[in-house]
């Protein structure tokens, strides 16, 4: 999928990115890189759906899709209607998350916590491509149930079929036995808001069923999760000034509150699923190969006083907050893979190799390309030289004619981390601007690095001259 960004913070002028399964967002620092992700985040996302969906029930939107509006009619009128789901999204999905993204301009201020900075030039354009195929087939999987008022609205959508219905009681009637119209029911203005949010849910779980962000700040939330609703929470000073944390904090945050809600049952389900099965498997690969220890739960079953531990040895049980930087930097990752992954979705990590020694920095990158080849789609934001330049060896591993000779060469000794360059997008966002740095051949050119790494060596050499 294509993205078209224009005026988003620092980032003036026009660039096109593709988002492919490991997409790497690499500069300096203050370049936007984060903004950048976040705000794919806020538009792909259930922020960006939920805002948009209120503003098209409000009619406060200037595009409108006639065979969602004429559905909404007939079931006012009818008592029910149909959607080919699969037809509107073929011929209304890129439209619709044009729309979402153009939309961005009015929410943005709010997603990102800023009153002082305008999005009223804020261009942002998507372009699905060859994503639209993945999207359509997913249409088709889609399956939900929606009932309202004791089901006197229903809206459904079976898996593996094309089509939505959506469909009123049969038997509408007042305490006096006589037949009543739907509004007597249910506020007309909800009727057609349940059917926005219905088509719109499935349009956005379809291209990513969820987006999770890993904030910087992931250490220190992870620490308490009580609830991160100021900044002053995180920084803490006399003189703070209150204000709302931004989204993609409080999600992190509700992601943990959703973790810790599980039970014994929920994972037993998950393992019983081969398709979940594999991330609980990976969370184990991250434990012991990276962490070097286990990340659990105090308590198996959810509890107001559950908190995370790390074990590093058999006996010893450590409270995340006295753990090492490291543990509490990929802890959440551990615990989102074994509790919450399903295929599909999209995690967005600021700076993975933030706390991590420069061979754990390398690891890292090798275990993203697990995910990666387990399904999920990954968007990071970096500074680490040895992510980037490791990744070159894992896309060149990949085209190795004899890859068991090799294996043993990387860190995690794994081939399912060796990855296909066509999976891979990297982008070096500096001065204002978004420029591919993947050429055809895997090599990546960043600049930003090999200059400074040029200044150091000049400097050591020019200090031994003297």
């Amino acid at each position: 999928m294509k993205v078209s960004i224009r005026n988003l913070g620092v980032i003036k002028e026009e660039a096109t990115l593709d988002l492919k399964p490991l997409t790497v967002l690499i500069g300096p620092n203050n370049e936007g890189k984060t903004w950048l992700a976040y705000s794919l985040a806020g538009i792909l996302g259930s922020f960006g759906s939920s805002e948009y969906i209120q503003a098209y029930a409000d009619k406060k939107v200037p595009n409108t899709y006639e065979p969602l509006d004429n559905a909404i009619e007939q079931v006012l009128t009818e008592g029910n209607a149909t959607i080919d789901l699969r037809k509107f999204a073929d011929e209304y999905g890129e439209k619709y998350f044009n729309d979402v993204a153009q939309y961005a301009r009015n929410w943005m201020g709010r997603f990102l916590s800023t009153q002082r900075v305008s999005f009223t030039d804020m261009d942002i354009s998507l372009e699905l491509g060859e994503t639209k195929a993945d999207f359509l087939h997913q249409i088709t999987q889609y399956a939900q149930v929606s009932r309202v008022a004791k089901s006197i609205l229903t809206i459904r959508k079976n898996q593996g079929e094309d089509k939505l219905f959506a469909f009123t009681s049969t038997d509408i009637q007042g305490s006096d036995g006589q037949e009543e119209r739907l509004a007597e029911k249910i506020p007309l203005a909800e009727v057609r808001e349940r059917l926005i949010y219905f088509v719109a849910t499935a349009l956005h779980m379809s291209l990513y069923p969820q987006i999770y962000v890993f904030p910087t700040e992931r250490p220190s939330i992870i620490e308490n999760r009580s609830g991160i609703t100021r900044l002053s929470v995180l920084f803490p000073s006399e003189r703070a000034i209150p204000r709302k944390a931004i989204w993609p904090l409080r999600d992190f945050t509700k992601m943990l509150d959703d973790i810790f809600e599980n039970g014994p049952l929920d994972d037993e389900v998950r393992w019983q699923n081969p398709a979940t099965q594999k991330y609980i498997q990976l969370a184990e690969t991250l434990e012991q190969q990276i962490l070097v220890g286990n990340v659990s739960l105090s308590t198996p079953e959810p509890d107001p006083n559950r908190e995370v531990l790390f074990q590093p040895t058999q006996n010893v049980h450590l409270e995340i907050s006295i753990a090492s930087s490291m543990v509490k930097e990929l802890s959440p990752l551990a615990l989102y893979l074994r509790h919450l992954a399903t295929p599909g979705e999209l995690v967005i990590i600021d700076e993975p190799e933030m706390n991590l020694h420069p061979a754990a920095q390398v690891k890292i990158i090798e275990f993203l390309a697990m995910l990666v080849n387990a399904g999920l789609h990954v968007l990071i934001t970096t500074h680490s030289s040895y992510v980037v330049d490791h990744l070159v060896n894992l896309m060149d591993a990949h085209k190795h004619k004899n890859q068991d000779e090799i294996v043993e060469m990387f860190l995690l000794e794994q081939k399912e981390a060796f990855i296909d360059q066509e999976k891979v997008s990297v982008y070096l966002v500096e001065d204002g601007k978004v420029k591919n740095v993947l050429s055809p051949e895997g090599a990546i050119d960043w600049g930003t690095f090999s200059e400074v790494s040029r200044l150091v060596g000049r400097i050591h050499f020019e200090l031994l001259g003297e």
